[in-house]
């Protein structure tokens, strides 16, 4: 598997208590953002100021260096936009600082132990807000959209969720456990298979093809290098509606 080179800058969260650290204004407009730290995994949440009940769960993660990888961060900008458009528009959506991992050297247990953190953060969010946790979408640009792709291959983490969101992500493995969206630049700046050449090789009889779904991005060729956010927020709620 050819993994990706990018760069991502990092926020150090400099205190994060239990009870969590609100921002009304820190995604615009009607938008309540939290920092908090619950069962062992820090996470920001978005949610719309005075909503009393969600139609579902979104958490997303950042990319990172594969090589070297910190903790992931809560601030990236692409992040934040599809978090807050999802809040905007009923979902609880959240950011997730999944655990600092291995990278290229040891690349499963990498992917298991973000699978894990995912979850984590998704029976939180459950508890937190009252959405069954079933009612979930997971994904994540670059080094996050990676790690999912092999943990939905190859271990059970998050098998309940509804699908996941692979931006600039690609793998050879085509058993997945829950549908995908694969969207990427053109290039192959992720390997052989990413964006709709990902969503092509998926067998034609996996019971999950039927709800995937790819785009190869021909206005862009660099790795990460397209504004996706309606169209990754659009395959969301195909799933989670």
């Amino acid at each position: 598997m050819k993994a990706a080179h990018y760069l991502v800058s990092v926020l150090i969260i400099s205190i994060v208590l239990s009870c969590g650290k609100s921002n009304d204004n820190g995604a615009g407009g009607n938008i309540k953002t939290t920092v908090e730290t619950r069962d062992g995994i820090t996470y920001k949440s978005f949610v719309s100021n005075g909503a009393s009940s969600f139609k579902g769960i979104l958490v997303m993660g950042s990319g990172n260096d594969e090589n070297n990888p910190t903790a992931g961060s809560l601030d990236e900008s692409t992040d934040v936009d599809l978090c807050t458009k999802a809040a905007q528009n009923g979902y609880v959506a959240a950011i997730v600082q999944y655990r600092k991992t291995p990278g290229l050297a040891d690349w499963n247990t990498s992917a298991q132990e973000i699978g894990e953190d995912y979850s984590s953060c998704i029976v939180a969010l459950s508890a937190e807000f009252g959405v069954d946790k079933s009612k979930s979408v997971v994904g994540g640009y670059s080094y996050a959209s990676f790690m999912l792709l092999t943990n939905s291959a190859y271990y059970d983490d998050l098998d309940y969720c509804k699908g996941l969101l692979a931006p600039c992500g690609g793998t050879e493995a085509t058993n997945f456990k829950i549908p995908i969206f694969a969207i990427a630049c053109s290039g192959n700046n992720e390997g052989n298979y990413s964006g709709l050449d990902l969503y092509n090789h998926i067998d034609a009889n996996s019971p999950i093809k039927a709800a995937s779904g790819g785009v190869t991005d021909n206005s862009c060729n660099t790795h990460c290098g397209g504004a996706w956010t309606d169209q990754l927020y659009a395959k969301m709620i195909t799933w989670m509606p």
